[in-house]
């Protein structure tokens, strides 16, 4: 994989998902547009780049939000951890698996944000991001548009592949 061109996609997700938050929300609810960037990375990516390149991303957001540095890291590096493990079995280009990842992945961060939420005020006795009430479900407001928004934003990204230079994945 070609790092430069990662860093300048993770550079252009980042600034996109805060500059176009705002303007993209339907009724509270914003895409997640760095998490179709962690899918198409470990979609493609071999497992140890696709793990880095989404541990990264989740660190870089991390520094973008106010959650605690690590929060959306280690949501992503899970949902690396989910995708890797069906990139044998799915085809890469079919807009139906550009959905369901992006419905899994955005389900996964959802639960780990939620319980995060729950957790981390117990820990250190302040509070994160409406761990209460409504708040709780917060992660999950945008989850369908994340999905909708996936196999439009994958397919785009699909066709740039060559760009990133992912080396062929080895099959077990």
């Amino acid at each position: 994989m070609r790092w430069i061109s990662y860093f300048l996609l993770a550079y252009i997700a980042l600034g996109c998902q805060v500059a176009l938050g705002g303007y993209m929300e339907v009724k509270g609810a914003a895409p997640n547009l760095v998490l179709l960037v962690v899918i198409f990375i470990t979609v493609n990516a071999p497992r140890e780049a696709g793990l880095l390149g989404a541990f990264l991303l989740g660190a870089m957001q991390d520094l973008m939000t106010i959650y605690p540095l690590g929060t959306w890291a280690v949501a992503y590096a899970l949902v690396a951890m989910f995708v890797i493990s069906t990139q044998e079995y799915v085809y890469r280009e079919h807009p139906l698996t550009h959905f369901s990842l992006a419905l899994s992945g955005g389900v996964i961060c959802g639960v780990f944000l939620t319980i995060h939420g729950w957790v981390y005020p117990k820990l250190h006795g302040a509070a994160v991001l409406g761990a209460e009430g409504e708040g709780a479900l917060r992660p999950f407001t945008g989850l369908m548009y994340t999905a909708i928004l996936g196999p439009i934003v994958l397919g785009i990204l699909q066709r740039m592949k060559r760009t990133f230079a992912f080396k062929a994945i080895r099959r077990m």
